[in-house]
């Protein structure tokens, strides 16, 4: 993980609350994904492991709906949290850390499927809803894109769960289907 970001967004507009760290990873990293990333190896030298981040990242997360645009994505978060847990823990209490326990959680991709948007990327998606495409490939970009295609492909999902009588997307703050999506934190 080289990046990571985080924004809140309530009833379809961001709040200002984020979280967005750059990730010491701590190993070489290969100049096209650098590259791909919008970042460099001297970019990353003086920031801080993810064990530094960790606590603030889990601390935002924690208890909300999420909205990640790639299930990917989540997997690389999942893969770092437990491999900090191991080397935290003794053995005998390290287990594997589980994302799904701590908020629930959505991929943005999928969400399209579901309700046959054209397209699986996210600049599709982002044509089809008439949604600016991230300025540029940081995660903050990204995850602020990744609120602004969720907040217009809600109608949708809420009139596909009224269609199917079942819910997409769930939060403790959401009682039914046809409310408001609430609080949704977006990596």
């Amino acid at each position: 993980m080289l990046e990571i970001a985080c924004v809140e967004m309530r009833d379809g507009v961001a709040t200002g609350e984020s979280v967005h760290r750059y990730i010491n990873p701590g190993v070489d990293v290969s100049d096209d994904v650098l590259r791909d990333l919008g970042t460099s190896s001297d970019k990353l030298a003086d920031k801080a492991p993810f064990a530094e981040a960790a606590p603030y990242v889990c601390d935002f997360l924690r208890g909300r709906a999420i909205i990640a645009y790639d299930l990917d994505q989540v997997g690389v978060l999942e893969r770092e949290m437990t491999q900090l847990i191991a080397r935290l823990l003794p053995p005998w209490k390290s287990g594997n850390w589980d994302l799904d326990a701590q908020c629930s959680l959505q991929s943005l991709s999928m969400l399209g499927k579901v309700i046959e948007a054209p397209g699986d990327g996210l600049r599709e998606l982002c044509a089809h809803y008439g949604v600016e495409p991230p300025k540029s490939p940081s995660a903050f970009d990204e995850a602020n894109c990744v609120g602004a295609v969720y907040a217009a492909m809600e109608p949708d999902l809420l009139a596909w769960e009224r269609e199917y009588g079942e819910a997409i997307i769930t939060d403790s703050e959401r009682d039914s289907p046809a409310e408001s999506a609430g609080e949704l934190r977006l990596w």
